[in-house]
């Protein structure tokens, strides 16, 4: 994430929050100060992302830029309700802390295709965190598909698949290698 997205999605969540604070019954300015104090977006760090995979399909998640204090935040929500005198509003502060998570969680999510996630499951599973060879991975990647799923794949469409995960920046290459730059959990 860039700076310039940083702040983008900054201000996107912002204006969510506002939105969803107006909803729970809470001043427009509670979104804003959960975000500005409790919510930081950092531009250009190592990412720490991770991809979900259940069966055939997979959600990669890039939260590695954005921390959460939820902790800081729900201390501030019992202030809150202790200061205006008004117990409930502890309730409708922890709604809009969940709501702020749920936006995040899902602005962050990026379906990954099918074949890519067979792709994604034999690095996984072959361990290539590090780096291996990208053309005895594809000739693999067949082999596997073919026993697996009865069905002929094509060199082309394995590299097509592979180059979508590059976009994605799920994968990445080196020196005609190949390696996974997300942590995988779940299986195919």
């Amino acid at each position: 994430m860039t700076r310039q997205e940083a702040v983008v999605y900054d201000n996107t969540l912002k204006e969510y929050l506002r939105q969803a604070a107006k909803q729970c019954g809470l001043e427009e300015i509670r979104g804003d100060y959960i975000v500005d104090h409790y919510i930081e977006v950092h531009p250009e760090l190592q990412m720490k992302e991770m991809i979900f995979q259940q069966g055939n399909r997979s959600v990669s998640y890039k939260l590695g830029n954005i921390r959460v204090d939820i902790k800081k935040a729900l201390a501030a929500g019992l202030e809150l309700a202790v200061s205006v005198g008004r117990p409930e509003s502890i309730f409708n502060y922890i709604q809009l802390l969940i709501v702020a998570v749920l936006f995040i969680i899902k602005s962050t999510g990026q379906e990954v295709g099918e074949l890519e996630t067979y792709i994604i499951y034999l690095l996984h599973r072959k361990g290539a965190y590090r780096s291996i060879e990208e053309e005895a991975f594809i000739c693999e990647m067949q082999t596997w598909y073919q026993e697996n799923k009865g069905k002929e794949l094509n060199r082309g469409e394995i590299v097509e698949a592979i180059n979508r995960l590059y976009g994605m920046r799920i994968a990445d290459f080196e020196n005609g290698n190949i390696y996974l730059k997300e942590c995988v959990w779940g299986k195919a």
